[in-house]
């Protein structure tokens, strides 16, 4: 499996004058196996130390002082290899396991500058560490789940991937190949961005279709158990519950409203005896620092910057991966194979999107809502907003993004659907497969 976290790594390791560096995200989006298996081979050596499974390497960290000189010593000797901090690569893999280890990046930072250290670890625990984080000593990398062309590289469609990033708006695709791809996304909203279930969907694919979605299912199944033993891990007792609530509502938050669109996150019914945002606030704040969650605030004014017009109260939850939304909601693997029609069509492909943005690096994402119309997404750019309307089917006409287009007149609008690629003025047309694009679209505009 190749990820795209490999560009930033690169550049990373080029710099003489990094920083160590912590690979961050939730639990099991494959920072080990980056650091381990992708990354660690680019180096003359790579020493790598698990600081959950390893007591006697946490140890180190916990039985003298934080020089580096002293820990890259006593880790020497319990590996019984020499470690070269200037040419190898160190990777301090579970850190939030040692907090005396997330402390000690400072110092390899202040008197090892330039050295190849690498951490990683589930924000469920790094935000919660008893020692203070090292603000401004370390370089961080936020690892998502696997995007779609991610997901059809692991799945051995490379040539697929070529012919999309080479796609543009004004160009069409043939049907032949428009519908390879867009049958291609449907499998990765069953399969998800998890790596262990796109693994295992991948060795199983000899036993056909559904048994190889049957498995990525139960893989998917095993993850949510364990995020949910996470959250009683470093919750505490009572805020532990109320945060598994807050989690486990969200599928029916987006499919609450009959449009087939996601829905805004109500309070009310979620926790008992609670129905405010301040009630649900900390809990919601939890899982969005775990990012098992994406916040995507609500706004009814246009103007830059658009983080000024957000409320507190009013926005819409998606879950970090589809796949696994679809998990937890219960949608029938059938069903789960493609974009088929259904109550659930509409807000399965909003949190596709929103999955896709959030990977490709987009982070500042905001939903608007006029009277009567919604853009799903409003994206910031050197232009001026951009609008981006999403579409589960093939309905081209969209009242909402002609009410938004006649109000604001933005430089580029964009409708994603179930259609081809086309062009009309300044509105394109992407099919839901193709919202990996929209960064370079953006770009474009400057």
């Amino acid at each position: 499996m190749r990820r795209r976290a490999e560009t930033f790594l690169s550049a990373w390791k080029r710099n003489p004058s990094r920083k160590p560096l912590l690979l961050q995200g939730v639990r099991q989006s494959g920072k080990t196996f980056i650091l381990k298996n992708l990354f660690g081979p680019t180096f003359p050596a790579c020493h790598y130390f698990d600081m959950n499974m390893d007591v006697r390497a946490a140890s180190v960290f916990e039985s003298g002082d934080l020089h580096p000189e002293r820990i890259l010593s006593e880790l020497e000797f319990l590996s019984g290899k020499r470690i070269d901090p200037e040419r190898d690569l160190i990777v301090f893999d579970e850190i939030q396991a040692c907090p005396k280890a997330l402390l000690a990046l400072k110092y390899f930072c202040d008197f090892l500058p330039g050295s190849s250290i690498a951490a990683a670890g589930s924000l469920l625990g790094l935000y919660f560490s008893t020692e203070p984080f090292p603000v401004g000593k370390v370089e961080m990398l936020d690892v998502w789940p696997m995007d779609f062309r991610e997901f059809l590289e692991a799945v051995g469609q490379q040539q697929a991937v070529d012919i999309l990033e080479d796609s543009k708006p004004s160009r069409p695709l043939s049907p032949v190949v428009h519908d390879t791809l867009w049958n291609l996304f449907g499998r990765f909203t069953a399969v998800g961005g998890m790596p262990e279930a796109v693994s295992v969907y991948v060795s199983s694919s000899g036993d056909g279709e559904f048994t190889a979605l049957e498995r990525a299912r139960s893989i998917q199944q095993q993850l949510v158990e364990g995020w949910l033993a996470d959250i009683a891990q470093h919750a505490g007792n009572e805020n532990a519950l109320h945060v598994q609530q807050v989690w486990q509502s969200v599928p029916g938050q987006l499919g609450r409203d009959l449009d087939d669109s996601a829905d805004r996150f109500r309070f009310k019914g979620v926790i008992p005896g609670r129905k405010s945002y301040r009630d649900l606030a900390g809990p919601i704040a939890w899982l969005e620092k775990a990012r098992m969650l994406k916040r995507v605030p609500i706004i009814n004014r246009v103007e830059t910057p658009l983080s000024a017009w957000e409320s507190g109260s009013l926005f819409k939850l998606y879950i970090h991966d589809t796949a696994i939304l679809k998990c937890m909601a219960g949608i029938p693997l059938e069903a789960s194979r493609a974009l088929h029609p259904g109550f659930y069509k509409g807000w399965v492909a909003e949190n596709a999107v929103a999955q896709e943005l959030v990977s490709s690096g987009l982070s500042s994402i905001h939903c608007w809502k006029g009277n009567q119309s919604e853009v799903e997404f409003l994206l910031d750019s050197c232009c001026g907003p951009v609008p981006i309307e999403v579409k589960s089917g093939r309905k081209t006409r969209s009242k909402s993004l002609s009410v938004f287009r006649e109000k604001f007149d933005p430089a580029l609008s964009v409708k994603l659907g179930a259609w081809n690629f086309a062009s009309e003025g300044k509105t394109v047309r992407l099919p839901l497969y193709a919202a990996c694009l929209l960064p370079g679209l953006i770009s474009d505009l400057s």
